[in-house]
């Protein structure tokens, strides 16, 4: 693990550092909405009931288009613009129950994310260093035509991808289900 670590150090400092501007731009972000959205941002939170989790259509989707792209390098920017995202919906999401509910919110919402979006995360930040990978060995199959080394590398980083994609299916079909026997009991947090 630590050998795994100190050798993707500088992607996961890079990771890091997107991921701690996106969630400071989702906080600052928060602050920026008008008066009239705010309220009805807050009043809907105030109706929150709990529902069931639902990312399977959101990642499949968002997962797929992201590999397709990388094999024309575009999948590059977009990748890293995607884990941004998520990032500042973390922020985001983190501001608005806090605003909402407090410290009690800000549990809520912490104990959330962990259980539905942590673990799909961190497979998500796997997926995107490997989309950059094959991003990377497309540009040296253009330069090295046929190179039969490139073309292993990227069928390999394509499969790891495949089956990222699947365990983030199976996790979300699994929380889909589980979520709510999860959070019904925390409500009182919220209310």
């Amino acid at each position: 693990m630590q050998r795994i670590l100190s050798k993707n150090r500088n992607y996961l400092v890079f990771v890091l550092a997107i991921v701690a501007i996106g969630i400071l731009a989702g906080i600052i972000y928060f602050h920026f909405l008008d008066q009239d959205t705010l309220n009805n941002l807050l009043t809907t939170l105030n109706n929150y009931n709990v529902i069931k989790y639902n990312g399977i259509l959101k990642y499949l989707t968002i997962m797929s288009l992201l590999l397709i792209s990388s094999f024309f390098v575009i999948g590059i920017p977009f990748s890293l613009f995607y884990l941004f995202y998520e990032s500042l919906s973390f922020g985001f999401l983190i501001n608005a129950f806090y605003m909402a509910f407090k410290i009690k919110g800000l549990l809520y919402i912490l104990i959330y994310l962990i259980v539905n979006k942590l673990l799909v995360f961190i497979l998500l930040i796997i997926f995107v260093k490997k989309c950059i990978r094959i991003g990377r060995l497309m540009i040296g199959m253009f330069i090295y035509r046929k190179d039969n080394l490139i073309k292993e590398k990227i069928m390999h980083n394509f499969k790891s991808n495949l089956y990222i994609i699947l365990y983030v299916f199976i996790i979300n079909t699994i929380l889909y289900f589980l979520s709510p026997y999860i959070f019904k009991p925390l409500t009182f947090l919220i209310k």
